[in-house]
């Protein structure tokens, strides 16, 4: 099995453990096509063999070209490939209309530049991989002394060799692209859980705000009725004793000159 060339940094990595995946790589030797005498029948076969969600996300070999393919033909191939897969030139078929989205999306990835640009970026590395794993291989059997002949060495065999590569690196973007969307669904669940309860605590609050302002008048009414009532009246003040002579005769000599006024100061 041909090692995952990482596209993301150390420690991210996720060896794919898809059953689907398991089984492509099983069969993926004997997946070859001459896309040009393929029927619109054998191209929807094609996009729905086995493996063939792997095969298909890389959009160049859903439309049977090589990554170093010009915008040109890009385009022309699919308008030859949509023909052929459409539901109308294929009726009866239960899968034409999903092969002709599936044709239509890669022609669609292909068109936007950026989107172009990492694939071919992709299939660029996972050549270079190929081509690096194949020449390990080679010196490997000469130090050992043996002849260096490897199974790559036959054309056909070194294009499969890449593009199960092109698939791997593919299928650990799009697990990869999988997580950051979990990750992103978390976070924005938890933002949202967050703002509910922002929310709800304002509007609690200005409930409890509009029910105070609306019992203010009744506590204002209530403390007037006071007021009218017994309110103004007040508490009756305790009656003091005057100090008297230690003879008991008239009041205390302190106040003799003041006589009656010093009542006053009392109140």
């Amino acid at each position: 099995m041909p090692p995952v060339v990482p596209l993301v940094p150390p420690g991210q990595q996720v060896e794919p453990e898809d059953p689907e995946l398991l089984d492509f790589l099983a069969q993926v030797n004997q997946l070859q096509a001459d896309m040009q005498n393929m029927s619109g029948t054998d191209h929807i076969a094609r996009l729905f063999r086995p493996g063939a969600k792997y095969f298909n996300m890389n959009p160049f070999e859903v439309l049977g070209l090589n990554h170093k393919a010009t915008v040109e033909e890009v385009r022309q191939a699919y308008r030859r490939l949509s023909v052929k897969v459409h539901p109308d030139k294929n009726p009866g078929n239960p899968l034409a209309q999903s092969a002709f989205e599936i044709v239509k999306t890669a022609s669609e990835r292909l068109d936007d530049e950026e989107r172009r640009n990492f694939c071919v970026r992709i299939c660029a590395a996972a050549e270079e991989a190929a081509e690096k794993k194949v020449k390990a291989a080679k010196k490997k059997l000469r130090k050992e002394g043996e002849d260096d002949a490897v199974p790559e060495d036959d054309p056909a065999r070194m294009e499969m060799t890449v593009k199960v590569m092109i698939s791997r690196m593919f299928a650990e973007f799009e697990q990869r692209k999988k997580q950051l969307e979990e990750r992103d669904a978390e976070q924005k669940k938890k933002a949202k859980e967050e703002q509910a309860e922002r929310e709800f605590m304002e509007a609690l609050k200005k409930r409890e705000e509009k029910m105070w302002e609306k019992s203010r008048q009744k506590r204002v009414n209530g403390w007037r009725n006071w007021v009218k009532s017994d309110g103004d009246k007040g508490p009756k003040r305790p009656k003091l004793k005057e100090e008297r002579r230690p003879d008991g005769s008239g009041y205390n000599s302190y106040w003799d000159e003041r006589g009656e006024d010093y009542k006053k100061e009392w109140r």
